[in-house]
């Protein structure tokens, strides 16, 4: 997939959308902001990069259920591109298991969706879903709000 893979405290999340929409720009602030770019790049939180612009997914068995998993492709492991600067390595970690789906778009998302669009099917499996606005500046809150709520059953449906 044209995907952007991190995990965040062994959430891995999968980051989707057009060309130069900012996939890699909240990849890198999810990153910063859950320790600091420091610790990220000695590798000393569970906070790294799984694969950055291509991401490719499969299904495992885990505990008899079907869960996604990201791998990233060989030819570039570690590479992480910031724009304005090009490619730097990071440490990487791949596989990983997938835990949330975010898609950037270009309009404002529907305020407040039905619960059954707070998922997608990949390959047959449900993952939680989560749009989110390319100008959003709460972006990084957002993703950690859906973190919790979705993962931990926490959305009040209306």
């Amino acid at each position: 997939m044209h995907a952007t893979t991190i995990s965040l405290e062994g959430y891995g999340i999968m980051i989707c959308g057009a060309a130069g929409i900012g996939k890699s720009a909240l990849a890198l602030d999810l990153l910063n902001d859950a320790h600091g770019f420091d610790y990220v790049l000695v590798n000393s939180c569970n906070n790294y990069l799984v694969a950055d612009d291509q991401t490719y997914v499969g299904i495992t068995k885990l505990e008899g259920k079907n869960q996604l998993i990201a791998r990233c492709p060989k030819t570039i492991e570690g590479l992480f591109e910031v724009r304005g600067l090009g490619l730097i390595n990071l440490p990487f970690k791949s596989p990983a298991a997938l835990h949330l789906y975010i898609e950037i778009i270009d309009r404002l998302p529907v305020r407040m969706p039905e619960p059954s669009d707070l998922s997608r099917q990949i390959l047959g499996v449900d993952i939680a879903f989560l749009q989110i606005y390319k100008d959003d500046k709460n972006a990084k809150a957002r993703v950690k709000a859906a973190l919790y709520a979705l993962l931990r059953n926490k959305v009040i449906s209306t």
